[in-house]
């Protein structure tokens, strides 16, 4: 009894200590810090700070995500299939009629994060060459339809939606609905893919700090793109409207490339000519969940929560949140206070608590899909968009976590591991309102981290 009082007594003065020993850095005290660490062994809290107070947890909202998909689908399963047809008849290698691609909401066709980015379209070709066809009379038509049309969510900010990770989820999806595109004081240099339509007006100088903005609306063909930059020029990465388009407009090219002339004007028919149209089908849950938590892919994170949609008939958002909240209480997790608005984290309307994080991460540690669902965190030191935190501590390798940012925002959830990779605790910290940057936070989690274990 002896023993075990003095245990409980160095339990709480410990829990006391670490709870004391907040994130501190400049203006901290102006700034909201939230952590809550479990011991999954136990269950019980061991650090606590702000731990019930609601914060915008940026990206560390595909934790939810992924939590959400892992206990709904199977992890080994492909939730996309895209659907390849021709209609009309075929007289001397002419299709007298149309291919019809269909989307499924696939977010990874002709994504450069997993496998080849012309996988899709090769096999597409490869398949209509074996329907012996070497011209179209008709046209390639793209239907995108599966998903409402609006691509964005309403809770994003309109600074956002220009770049690439503000780009919307679609029925068809291309090429992670971004193209790149590079810009001087002269105008822009450089566009890929092309985009048919596409007005950039370009107001960029040359100064001695760089900043540049973009704006689009998101049915626009029109971007904005303004500022300073301090070289000559200026790469990034931007949100593309319509990305059904830009696919058809690649897909023809391929087509002649290869020998397939098309005339692009549709004929009228429903005559399908073949009863085994080419199925392609998505990576895995597991692959593109994956891909999505250690990249911070936020087209991938909406793909996913719209697939929890796809065994009924209502595909839309609100369904897919509806969908997932039953998941989550289904999990004994009580939403109560919290806000979901999207699969990523981008809406700025999103409220999670570190308290509800770190139970839901203690259910998924301990559930059926642990070991599904902690593989899906990159390891701090190593991987992903935590390769450089802890980097070269005796930390390395011994965190895995999901991170979080945006403007005045750095989040981090996941498990602290042993010595075997296994997770021993839950770990959330959620920092929001801070105006130094982000760097010196992030250094300053590192080393509260540094002191707690």
């Amino acid at each position: 009894m002896k023993k075990l009082i003095l245990s409980l007594c160095a339990l709480f003065w410990l829990s006391f200590m670490w709870a004391q020993n907040t994130v501190r850095f400049s203006g901290s005290e102006a700034a909201t810090i939230g952590v809550c660490i479990v011991d999954l062994a136990t269950g019980k809290t061991v650090i606590s700070h702000n731990a019930e107070k609601v914060f915008i947890p940026a990206s560390v909202m595909k934790c939810i995500t992924s939590a959400a998909v892992v206990e709904s689908l199977n992890p080994s399963e492909s939730p996309f299939t895209t659907v390849v047809s021709a209609y009309g008849h075929i007289e001397n290698n002419v299709l007298d009629g149309n291919v019809v691609v269909t989307g499924g909401g696939d977010p990874t066709l002709g994504s450069r994060h997993i496998g080849s980015p012309s996988r899709f379209i090769d096999a597409a070709v490869e398949w209509i060459r074996g329907q012996g066809i070497d011209s179209i009379a008709g046209d390639v038509i793209v239907v995108p339809d599966i998903y409402p049309s609006l691509g964005v969510s309403p809770y994003w900010l309109l600074e956002d939606i220009a770049w690439e990770y503000g780009a919307g989820l679609y029925g068809f999806n291309w090429h992670d609905n971004s193209f790149s595109m590079k810009v001087s004081s002269e105008g822009v240099e450089s566009l890929s893919p092309k985009i048919d339509g596409l007005e950039v007006v370009c107001d960029v100088r040359k100064g001695s700090r760089g900043n540049v903005m973009a704006m689009r609306g998101e049915d626009s063909y029109r971007l904005y793109v303004y500022g300073n930059i301090t070289g000559e020029s200026y790469s990034s990465r931007y949100s593309m409207p319509y990305p059904h388009m830009v696919f058809r407009d690649v897909f023809v090219d391929a087509l002649a490339d290869s020998g397939v002339g098309c005339s692009e004007e549709p004929i009228e028919t429903d005559e399908l000519i073949s009863e085994s149209p080419m199925l392609w089908k998505s990576p895995s849950c597991d692959d593109i969940l994956r891909a999505m938590m250690f990249k911070s892919d936020n087209l991938y994170a909406e793909g996913m929560l719209r697939a929890l949609t796809l065994s009924g008939d209502d595909h839309s958002v609100d369904c897919a949140l509806a969908v997932e909240k039953r998941c989550l209480e289904a999990l004994g997790l009580n939403l109560s206070g919290m806000k979901i608005a999207d699969g990523s984290g981008l809406a700025v309307t999103n409220r999670l608590s570190p308290a509800f994080l770190a139970r839901m991460l203690t259910v998924m540690g301990k559930g059926k899909n642990a070991g599904v669902y902690k593989k899906l965190f990159p390891i701090v030191g190593k991987e992903g968009t935590v390769r450089s935190l802890l980097a070269k501590t005796r930390l390395t390798g011994r965190l895995a976590l999901k991170s979080g940012s945006m403007s005045g925002v750095l989040c981090y959830a996941g498990y602290k591991l042993d010595s075997g990779g296994r997770p021993t605790h839950a770990v959330v910290i959620m920092v929001n309102g801070f105006t130094c940057r982000g760097a010196e936070v992030r250094r300053a989690i590192s080393n509260y981290l540094l002191s707690v274990f």
